[in-house]
């Protein structure tokens, strides 16, 4: 299950940037998403290191955008997730909240998987650890150095239009908490050996602070209708462990990279775009070394419509 509410304020026109006369819209998406976790050095023929996999699936969802609130809300296709609907105790759900403004905006995000696959390689399932239990909250907090060359509401959503190409230097701030936890102490089917098994089955959890910068950029062709906007930001972070297997070294460096693509046609009524997500972090190998991996990948349309003339509850 995936859920997401998005809130945005409508911004002044310049020669660079339009807005809409029909600020309201319906949207449909259709996508999919990823989260992958892996631990220690890289697999041998003597050691294996196991790589986890949350049960997620594709998803279709609708957007209603109208004045000044938007809710999305979609659910899972049958038989896409990772075990095609054979366990329906493994889940993955995912909550979203996402804030604009021109030079700076919010993100929140919410997850939570109920058991997790191991695995050797990409599509094969080993076996299933169901006694995991993982959670995680996070914020991104991003600033653009120059929001008169560049509009992440044109060039994400797409609720604007930039009638020129251009882009911006960026920095994001996130701070988030991460848990795993166990549900239940039947670990027979568990390698005991792996790292990922040393972190689990110690309930290793943490607070992280990562402070990426990096560039995006619109690139803008019949007057903004078509656009393709790239970004891509690394930075440093730090943790600290809250488990009782960190002892000695609770404060750790670690790593983090993002990257996020745009593409589509921006019309005055109908519109559409593609868009794609990566975010890696990763903690040095002396904690054991935890590798976090969100991908997703969605295609969205959308059709724009006027306000009704009497408010909604009073209040829309």
């Amino acid at each position: 299950m995936l859920l997401a509410a998005n809130f945005s304020l409508r911004a002044q026109d310049t020669s660079r940037f339009r807005a809409f006369p029909d600020s309201n819209n319906i949207l449909s998406n259709l996508g999919v998403w990823h989260t992958l976790f892996s631990a220690g050095g890289p697999s041998t023929m003597i050691t294996r290191q196991p790589r986890l996999q949350a049960n997620t699936s594709a998803y279709l969802g609708a957007t209603l955008t109208y004045k000044w609130f938007s809710f999305f809300f979609a659910v899972n296709i049958p038989q896409t997730s990772v075990l095609k609907g054979g366990d329906k105790e493994v889940r993955a759900s995912q909550i979203a909240l996402s804030k604009w403004w021109d030079q700076w905006g919010v993100e929140g995000s919410y997850q939570h998987d109920r058991g997790l696959l191991e695995q050797d390689h990409p599509g094969k399932v080993n076996s299933v650890w169901q006694w995991v239990d993982y959670k995680y909250v996070g914020v991104n907090i991003t600033w653009f150095l120059t929001p008169h060359r560049f509009s992440y509401a044109a060039a994400d959503n797409f609720s604007r239009l930039q009638t020129r190409s251009g882009g911006s230097f960026m920095a994001m701030l996130t701070p988030a908490y991460q848990n795993f936890a166990l549900q239940k102490s039947s670990l027979d089917t568990v390698p005991g050996d792996s790292s990922l098994y040393n972190l689990l089955t110690r309930n290793a959890n943490h607070v992280v602070l990562l402070g990426k910068v990096g560039y995006t950029y619109a690139f803008a062709w019949a007057d903004g209708h078509w656009t393709c906007s790239p970004l891509f930001c690394i930075g440093p972070g730090a943790g600290v462990y809250l488990d009782q297997f960190h002892t000695k070294e609770k404060l750790y460096p670690m790593l983090g990279y993002q990257g996020r693509l745009t593409a589509g046609y921006n019309g005055g009524k109908w519109y559409a775009y593609v868009s794609g997500l990566y975010d890696f972090t990763s903690e040095p190998q002396k904690n054991l070394g935890l590798k976090t991996i969100n991908e997703s990948a969605s295609l969205s349309v959308g059709y724009r419509f006027h306000s009704m003339k009497r408010r909604i509850l009073g209040l829309l």
